[in-house]
């Protein structure tokens, strides 16, 4: 696997913003207080806070030391962390191509150390073949061959972040129907879910299966992706994302109901070396004479 060393800005800014107010609460300071003493309007603390506005080297160092935080080395690195979150995202290129709010979750689940993904309807992002993925582009969104082009380049980086020395913990539930969805030409199919399989077979991914005979289930609601990170200064993250924008959700009670629901989900699918079963079946069924028919049709 290949050693990835990047850290989004966004994900930065989100540390940062921690940081500055563990470092206010610690001082037992309000946001007026501070404002005031530091010849700020309220509304900049807030923006710097809230991570909306980056926040100059000079202005760091005063308020860390109004905050009483004059370690050298604690003072450094949080001076290297504002430096780096004041820089440009990668995805920042691709912004027209991205559903609003899409590009800050691309952001947190490359510094992930935990996801958690449900899925009723196609395969997921960090799972899919490029034939897969470019079958999707020009089905659901019409996409042009640039757009396409485009499309699975994001795909490709966000893979490239998760394969790493030590990758996150990667945990799947997938609907049936995902898998027999045929979506790409030819082989297409068959292909992605021989890549799925192999996928299943590393240790830090797990793939279940939720097959058509359960019924009804709590699943059928929609997708969602549950972000869990190792700091201690990223709290956990919910994404769930609509047809024209994404939303991305840190309120505590509501990512453990979707934590709850995940493990429900997790407990009524098969287990993961039933689902490896089950793939080897539907890969059966997905001869070459019968995606050679499909292609000609």
């Amino acid at each position: 696997m290949t050693e990835v060393q990047e850290q989004d800005p966004t994900v930065q800014r989100r540390r940062l913003r921690a940081e500055l107010r563990n470092a206010r609460d610690t001082a037992g300071l309000r946001q007026a207080d501070v404002a005031r003493a530091m010849d700020w309007s309220l509304s900049k603390l807030m923006r710097i806070e809230r991570g909306e506005v980056s926040v100059s080297t000079n202005d760091l160092r005063a308020l860390l030391n109004h905050y009483g935080v004059k370690e050298k080395g604690k003072v450094n690195g949080l001076l290297e962390l504002a430096r780096s979150a004041r820089g440009s995202s990668f995805y920042d290129q691709y912004a027209d191509l991205l559903k609003p709010g899409f590009k800050e979750y691309l952001a947190y689940e490359a510094s992930a150390s935990v996801i958690r993904q449900y899925e009723p309807v196609l395969i997921p992002g960090l799972l899919q073949t490029e034939e897969y993925a470019r079958g999707l582009f020009e089905g659901m969104s019409r996409a042009t061959p640039e757009a396409a082009d485009k499309g699975w380049t994001v795909r490709q980086h966000r893979q490239d972040l998760v394969d790493r020395e030590s990758p996150p913990e990667m945990r799947y539930v997938l609907d049936e129907a995902v898998l027999r969805r045929h979506v790409g030409r030819g082989h297409a199919m068959r292909r992605q879910l021989e890549r799925i399989k192999e996928l299943a077979a590393e240790p830090n991914i797990s793939i279940q299966v939720i097959p058509f005979h359960c019924g009804a289930h709590p699943g059928m609601a929609g997708s969602f992706v549950l972000l869990e990170f190792a700091d201690p200064n990223l709290s956990d993250l919910l994404h769930l994302e609509g047809i024209d924008s994404t939303t991305i959700r840190d309120d505590t009670e509501l990512i453990a109901r979707y934590l709850d629901r995940f493990a429900e989900l997790e407990s009524l699918a098969l287990s993961p070396d039933e689902s490896i079963d089950f793939l080897d079946v539907l890969i059966g069924e997905m001869s070459p004479t019968d995606s050679a028919h499909k292609e000609a049709v």
